[in-house]
């Protein structure tokens, strides 16, 4: 039997510890790259929300202004026109007649209240998204820094997110009970 000169085992196990220690290192950096964008995404998104958040708030209350100028410069159109129809006319005029002629094309789905309506759902389903979307780029973030191979070759930085909520969904998860079913906070009578 021929014997293998023994520069050659040398040789191959070189060979084989230079090519394993590529692959390692061509993982480390593969996942801290990995591990940097998605730090930087969460980081980016939690910017990216604060701005989108403070752009809804002033679509709602700049629609709710806009609405209220309505209510007010329709009522005063009804004011006005009731003054008119029932001064110097025995018995006043008929409100359905007086209304109809004062505001013949207003329809329910043409109302300012149905507009902001419109825009406060639109804009807090958008925000929902918006945090989903934050929750889930954490979620990655976590399973790279948790998961084997890649939790060997990052440092997991924590990064911190901003899960906007209300007192009450606080306190309905906290004591587990969700009793509050009357939309306008009126007493329900016994």
């Amino acid at each position: 039997m021929n014997k293998v000169p023994v520069w050659a085992i040398a040789l191959g196990a070189g060979v084989l510890v230079f090519v394993l220690a590529l692959i390692v290192i061509g993982m480390m950096v593969s996942y801290k790259n990995s591990e940097v964008s998605l730090y930087n995404q969460i980081e980016a998104k939690n910017k990216d929300n604060t701005s989108e958040f403070d752009n809804m708030w002033k679509k709602i209350a700049q629609s709710a202004e806009i609405t209220i100028e309505a209510k007010n410069a329709l009522k005063e159109i009804f004011v006005e026109h009731a003054e008119a129809r029932s001064s110097g006319q025995p018995g006043g005029g008929s409100l359905a007649t007086w209304i109809k002629e004062s505001v013949p094309n207003v329809a329910p789905d043409s109302m300012p209240f149905k507009n902001l309506m419109n825009i406060i759902t639109a804009a807090r389903d958008r925000w929902t998204m918006r945090q989903k979307e934050l929750i889930d780029y954490k979620r990655e973030y976590d399973n790279l820094v948790q998961k084997i191979p890649s939790k060997f070759f990052v440092t997991d930085r924590k990064p911190e997110i901003t899960i906007i909520t209300s007192s009450k969904t606080e306190k309905t998860f906290a004591t587990g009970k969700d009793d509050d079913v009357n939309l306008f906070g009126k007493k329900e009578e016994e």
